[in-house]
């Protein structure tokens, strides 16, 4: 394997990739779409907010010698925040998972949609095996 550490830049990659993605997607619907990978922001909040973030990897397609990971068992949460409408929040959702179906993750559990005050939340988790030699296109 050409990069023993291609797994340090993972979660950027992912993310790059879906914000670019989404962006182009709603972006004429949603035009103050703000996609993060931060927990917390220092600011007024936006909405439709998309916060993508990783959970757990687990290590897994290793070989004899178990020198270097070759691949990763890679499981994406994306949380989806709208203060219009539910409606709003599915729709930003159910893009979400199509895009994470475009990268060829599983949807693991369909989306749980909540509501709190005026704030209307969808989650979604997608896993799928990523090699060290995956290009994620």
């Amino acid at each position: 394997m050409a990069n023993d550490n291609w797994y340090l830049s993972l979660d950027d990659k992912i993310f790059t990739i879906m914000k670019t993605r989404l962006t182009k997607k709603l972006g004429s619907v949603f035009p103050k779409l703000f996609c993060t990978s931060s927990d917390s922001i220092d600011a007024d909040p936006v909405f439709p907010t998309i916060y993508i973030h990783p959970l757990q990897g687990v290590e897994t397609g290793s070989d004899l010698v178990n020198e270097s990971i070759n691949a990763i068992l890679y499981t994406l949460q994306v949380d989806v925040t709208a203060n219009t409408t539910m409606n709003d929040c599915r729709n930003v959702t159910m893009e979400v998972m199509n895009q994470l179906k475009l990268l060829h993750f599983s949807i693991v559990g369909m989306p749980v949609y909540t509501t709190e005050g005026n704030v209307f939340r969808g989650v979604i988790r997608g896993r799928r095996t990523i090699g060290g030699d995956d290009s994620l296109t």
